[in-house]
């Protein structure tokens, strides 16, 4: 799994410009290899631009590739934290609304207590209604699929018009080259399948060329 491709694809369907590291201790991390590796503790974060506030959150990676966008869907609604504007609404105790807070006060928010931030619920909604928007079926296209043994997987953990759509173009385009791919989901229908059944570097070229045409 390629460190670059999974990163632009989670931030796409979250939003925030997260970085993968890889954790080295509790307190340090060191931009991630260009490889993801399975079973591996990563650390999910960037930085603020006006107070320099790190957030992010840990992640471990599962046991195989098909379950990391799931995995880190479930890390992502669980353990990052960020303000919600809605907290923000009594001002019984002196307080500002989200509104009238400056940048630098609404960065500053991010190290206010947990129920100040969004719920689990209000993250999966977040990414929930980032599959139904038509653009992520360029990143699919771009960063969705990746190599395997058997062939081509693609993350289809939310199966919206724009995932199935995305699917259909490379149903189009192994047709068009004249390849058979037997179709399939696996077993937690977290990926969907294009079993080639050739070499890793051919089905790593064909994901190139498909991404460069679309």
């Amino acid at each position: 799994m390629k460190t670059e491709h999974f990163q632009s694809l989670i931030q796409a369907i979250t939003g925030r410009p997260f970085e993968i590291h890889i954790r080295t201790s509790w307190r340090d991390s060191r931009k991630a290899d260009s490889e993801l590796m399975p079973e591996t503790r990563y650390f999910v974060c960037y930085t603020l631009p006006l107070t320099g506030i790190c957030v992010g959150f840990d992640w471990d990676s599962p046991k195989s590739d098909e379950k990391f966008l799931r995995s880190f869907i479930t890390a992502f609604s669980k353990k990052y934290l960020e303000p919600s504007p809605a907290a923000y609404d009594d001002t019984s105790l002196g307080g500002k609304k989200w509104e009238d807070r400056t940048p630098k006060e609404r960065e500053s928010a991010f190290l206010h207590h947990r129920s100040n931030m969004l719920s689990r619920e209000q993250l999966l909604e977040i990414v929930e209604k980032n599959f139904e928007s038509p653009q992520i079926e360029t990143a699919l296209i771009k960063y969705g699929f990746y190599e395997t043994e058997y062939g081509v997987g693609i993350f289809c953990y939310f199966q919206t018009r724009h995932v199935l759509s995305a699917m259909d173009k490379m149903r189009k385009f192994l047709d068009k080259k004249n390849i058979a791919a037997r179709e399939e989901f696996s077993d937690a229908r977290w990926v969907y399948r294009f079993r080639i059944e050739t070499q890793k570097a051919i089905h790593l070229a064909l994901l190139k060329e498909f991404s460069a045409i679309n």
